[in-house]
């Protein structure tokens, strides 16, 4: 069963894997509706966390992962380097799903893309992200209820039980019979929880972070700003979103709970305003 995805312009990255995770724990319903596909909720039942994560070395097996293993319980393990053998589901899925739609979709790249005389694919392109996030959920959509898996294993209790190899009614089946320890979450807690966290810095001018002083409502309610103007700067730890930095989250360590802070001022657009 796909449970989540995400579509970005990110390489490889801690990013893209956080996005994937926050999906799987999301509601569908709405999430399908901002892209203009309206769904059941049983067309697509995934928007808990799993006690358990497997990945592929790479993005799981960085130090991001650790605020998801220390807040949401979550146990993370990698599978072995240079075994794709034992990962052939999952290798093979990103083959798979291009099959359907590569046909009918402009812009997708061909195997002769860089050979002398090939067409460049890329003058082709007519997609957004939105467009052809569209078209993914939908191919998941087909996979998750209608596709038929020939070669799944299914065990003696699937077979008397009558449970056909396609991956709702697997889902359905191991949720009444295995249930597991799917854990319905908040998707804000969720986000949270995968984000990136560093040091930020607390001045009279506001949270410094990356070039950017921010405001929120504890740092004014506990006059930081003020408190720094007459004793020094100190270190507070926040989270954020690297793809958009309008805003951080600061951490209260004591009382478990993240401050939302936005963006006040930018020390470089200040700087060029300035020399301009």
């Amino acid at each position: 069963m796909i449970a989540g995805l995400y579509i970005g312009l990110e390489g490889p990255s801690w990013v893209g894997a956080m996005m994937a995770l926050a999906n799987a724990a999301e509601p569908k319903v709405e999430y399908c509706r901002r892209f203009g596909i309206e769904i059941e909720e049983a067309d697509w039942p995934c928007d808990a966390m799993p006690d358990r994560l497997l990945g592929d070395r790479g993005e799981m097996a960085g130090a991001m992962v650790e605020t998801l293993i220390k807040t949401l319980r979550v146990n993370v393990e990698n599978a072995a380097p240079y075994r794709a053998d034992w990962k052939g589901i999952v290798e093979q899925r990103f083959n798979m799903i291009p099959a359907k739609f590569k046909a009918y979709v402009p812009g997708y790249v061909a195997p002769d893309f860089g050979e002398r005389g090939a067409r460049d694919y890329r003058l082709d392109g007519k997609l957004n992200l939105a467009d052809f996030t569209e078209i993914f959920i939908r191919c998941v959509l087909y996979y998750n209820n209608h596709h038929v898996l020939k070669d799944y294993r299914r065990t003696p209790e699937m077979i008397a039980d009558e449970a056909p190899p396609v991956p709702i009614e697997l889902w359905h089946w191991g949720i009444v019979n295995r249930s597991g320890f799917l854990r319905s979450i908040p998707s804000e807690i969720v986000r949270l929880a995968l984000m990136p966290s560093d040091d930020a810095t607390v001045t009279a001018k506001g949270i410094r972070f990356w070039g950017c002083f921010y405001s929120c409502a504890k740092a004014l309610e506990e006059h930081w700003f003020e408190r720094a103007r007459q004793k020094g700067n100190w270190k507070v730890r926040v989270s954020y979103d690297p793809r958009l930095m309008d805003d951080i989250y600061v951490q209260d360590g004591l009382a478990r709970k993240e401050w939302r802070a936005f963006l006040c001022l930018c020390s470089f657009g200040l700087e060029a305003a300035r020399a301009f």
